[in-house]
């Protein structure tokens, strides 16, 4: 299967502040939508060209998360990627060499 291509568009200067903002929080609301949706999920890394390079679930004792899984959550996180520039465009360039991490309280 091919890998959807994630494109930026530049954005006109004066434009940067307020695209970069809407982005911001659309990747914000997106993320956390999917940390709600997939409880076991810590973390997940993006390279610079949005491979998933690294995704962390929750452990217990007992339990081991096997390769499928991880396989399958790679699968989601670069659909998630390619959704985001496919609604934001601008969103490609914050999600490149970023980490996102469930907040804990």
């Amino acid at each position: 299967m091919a890998k959807p291509t994630l494109e930026a568009k530049t954005l006109p200067p004066s434009r940067h502040g307020g695209e970069r903002e809407r982005s911001e929080a659309l990747i914000a609301d997106r993320t956390r939508e999917l940390f709600d949706r997939l409880s076991p999920l810590l973390g997940f890394y993006f390279d610079d060209q949005l491979s998933v390079v690294e995704v962390e679930l929750q452990r217990w004792p007992g339990h081991a998360w096997s390769e499928e899984v991880y396989d399958e959550l790679r699968t989601l996180l670069t659909d998630f990627a390619a959704e985001l520039a496919a609604d934001e465009p601008q969103s490609v360039e914050l999600l490149r060499g970023r980490t996102f991490a469930r907040h804990l309280q």
